[in-house]
């Protein structure tokens, strides 16, 4: 009975469903069939683990993808160990990702290509230093999870966007709303509030990476046409008259079977040069080129070549005025997903690219750099490494950097004015522009710890900690959301906040001290709740926590432990979870483990004491909920980083 019951339930429906549609490469509709075969009971074994964690994984969310590949750690064999390690040199994880390329190796897969991805991981530990005089901030332009890139345009610039309030059902493969363009006016270089850029340019799908002549008469831009059989993009020509865009028109060398995707113009305005995956390239996408001629026609497709283009992707090209092209590769070498390179047209080739390094580049998926035609040292790029979204970033070169490019190279013998440093008066102009590197607002959901449902009608206050002055109050709707401003004046290095969550009959209040810089992860990782419960023996059991050191329980909290299972000795149907949780120092994988194994021991422990097994449920979060400062990188004392080397006991369920 237990066979037979065991694969009915490995093969329930939606698990059917889900693997049909990742084997299609559906990854987003297949993680919602497996998310609902977790609700409704069926059996979640390894196998189907794994393709929820590549899921994650194809769907750009690598912290999700590692969260998961570490249920199923010992389990890992082939290319899985391949997309594992994939996802930890995402993560920047480079060291740990040798090895677990060398395990794939050990078990036969791609071989070549392994050992290119471990040369990347190296080359990347060796230039892991950032640029000074190159500044990389996030903006404020809404993608709605996705970009294709930032156009300039006139006295703005171009980009595709969805309304914010958008509650559309017609959503891509990947499950983000499909987007229209966007016009936004910049103003001391700062992106206003956009509008919507042509209502005759919007379409059932997406509409997106676009590119100007020099006078912005003309416009390309990459549309996805139903073709038989499925889709196909293609890149459409659109003419202005002087009071709108005008009737779209295909160009010619689109065709059935190739996608023609994300043009550019050459600042002579000679050459459309573009991307696409037509057979007889290099790889998987290109560089293609086609000389603009007379009278509206194309020249002959011409591939850019085998030193832009590799046996990976290249995409996303532009070229500025000094005829250099600039592209993202996930073919050449380099620190993860897509990196921004640049390569110089010199006697009649191009020439090798040259990675631009961090801060242009990240472990994550980097694109779409574009240079402002009036401000060269200024300019925007697309990055997913703030997460599983894609985000627009203002790109400045310093000033500092500037006038070096503008001095002759020094002979041997001269001597070097150093007056030229930045001067102190221009530091408040510059502290101010900088204001996007911090959180815009305190913006997060609130779930109960009891059966990880959203928790609706909870009062929130942010207090500025120092002055105990309110910032803003809020209450959560009725998906757990709020969303607090974070106001100019509070935006500064060093500042701490304090959070407070309440509501009355439902919920332990709560109160938080955070740092601003630990904002970002409160609003990703969300809020959890203790709810109140007439007994006061449930209220007890939640706020327990329990500290160890190495493997073993300190002192007083072998003393809770005594207490914890008396408790669930005496009460029989209360199922608590055993949330283990590390500090960040050593691997982020062996921490993961580790508070695995420990939350483990500690139902051991209980077990010993008389507790039912099924009272209790281990689980290592590693290092992912640091409670304090003490984030990875930052040098604590060892009572600071005990504080975060803890098992939280949080009330699962009630049984029946």
């Amino acid at each position: 009975m237990f066979v037979a019951g065991h694969i009915l339930s490995a093969q329930g429906k939606y698990v059917k469903k889900g693997d049909k549609l990742y084997h299609k490469g559906e990854y987003y509709q297949a993680l919602l069939s497996y998310t609902q075969a977790k609700e409704e009971g069926e059996e979640i074994n390894t196998d189907v683990t794994k393709k929820i964690a590549t899921c994650y994984f194809e769907l750009n969310d690598t912290q999700s993808a590692f969260n998961t590949f570490g249920e199923v750690m010992d389990e890992l064999s082939g290319n899985d160990l391949v997309t594992f390690a994939k996802t930890l040199q995402k993560e920047g994880g480079y060291e740990m990702a040798i090895e677990y390329y060398q395990m794939a190796k050990a078990d036969g897969v791609r071989v070549d290509e392994v050992d290119d991805l471990i040369a990347a991981c190296k080359w990347a530990v060796k230039h892991a230093e950032m640029d000074q005089n190159v500044r990389v901030i996030p903006s404020a332009i809404y993608t709605a999870g996705q970009s294709f890139g930032t156009v300039y345009y006139k006295d703005g610039v171009v980009y595709s966007s969805a309304p914010k309030d958008t509650n559309n059902k017609n959503l891509d493969k990947t499950g983000k709303a499909f987007l229209d363009l966007y016009y936004s006016d910049l103003i001391d270089h700062e992106i206003q509030e956009g509008r919507l850029f042509s209502e005759k340019l919007q379409f059932q799908y997406h509409i997106g990476a676009i590119a100007f002549t020099s006078d912005y008469n003309t416009m390309y831009y990459t549309l996805a046409v139903r073709v038989k059989g499925g889709n196909r993009l293609k890149i459409f020509k659109v003419q202005y008259d002087g009071k709108d865009w005008g009737k779209s028109e295909e160009l010619p060398f689109n065709s059935i079977d190739y996608d023609c995707v994300m043009p550019a113009v050459s600042p002579d305005d000679k050459f459309l040069y573009f991307v696409s995956n037509k057979k007889g390239g290099y790889g998987g996408k290109d560089i293609y080129k086609v000389e603009r001629l007379r009278g509206g026609a194309y020249g002959t497709m011409s591939n850019l070549g085998p030193e832009v283009n590799t046996y990976g992707n290249e995409e996303f090209p532009s070229i500025n005025k000094t005829n250099e092209l600039f592209f993202s590769s996930d073919g050449h070498i380099g620190y993860g997903g897509l990196d921004i390179f640049k390569s110089e047209f010199k006697n009649g080739k191009w020439q090798k690219p040259q990675n631009l390094l961090l801060p242009f580049n990240s472990p994550k998926d980097d694109f779409a750099y574009t240079i402002n035609p009036k401000d060269p040292s200024r300019g925007f790029l697309s990055s997913n490494r703030r997460g599983a979204n894609d985000d627009i970033f203002y790109v400045e070169l310093l000033q500092q950097e500037k006038e070096e490019t503008q001095q002759d190279n020094p002979e041997v013998g001269d001597v070097i004015e150093i007056a030229a440093l930045p001067e102190v008066k221009e530091e408040p102009a510059e502290t101010a522009s900088n204001l996007s590197v911090f959180p815009m607002a305190v913006a997060a959901k609130i779930k109960s710890t009891f059966n990880n449902e959203v928790a609706q009608g909870v009062q929130v206050q942010v207090l500025d900690k120092n002055s105990a002055t309110l910032i803003g109050t809020a209450v959560s709707d009725a998906k757990g959301n709020f969303n607090i401003s974070i106001p100019d004046k509070f935006k500064k290095e060093g500042q701490v906040f304090e959070l407070v969550f309440t509501k009355e009959g439902e919920f332990n209040p709560k109160r938080m001290i955070v740092d601003i810089s630990e904002i970002n992860d409160i609003n990703q990782n969300g809020i959890a709740l203790t709810p109140m419960f007439n007994d006061t023996v449930l209220d007890d059991i939640s706020g327990m926590i329990l500290y160890y050191n190495g493997t073993e329980l300190l002192e007083e909290s072998k003393r809770t432990l005594e207490r914890l299972a008396g408790y669930l000795q005496s009460n029989p149907q209360i199922v608590v979870k055993l949330n283990t949780h590390s500090d960040a120092r050593g691997s982020k994988y062996d921490n993961l483990l580790k508070t695995q194994k420990m939350g483990e021991k500690v139902q051991q422990m209980l077990q010993d004491k008389g507790v039912d097994e099924e009272s209790t449920i281990p689980r290592g979060y590693g290092e992912r909920y640091i409670v304090n400062r003490c984030k990875r990188g930052v040098l604590c004392s060892e009572e600071e980083q005990q504080k975060n080397k803890r098992i939280e006991v949080i009330v699962w369920k009630v049984k029946e």
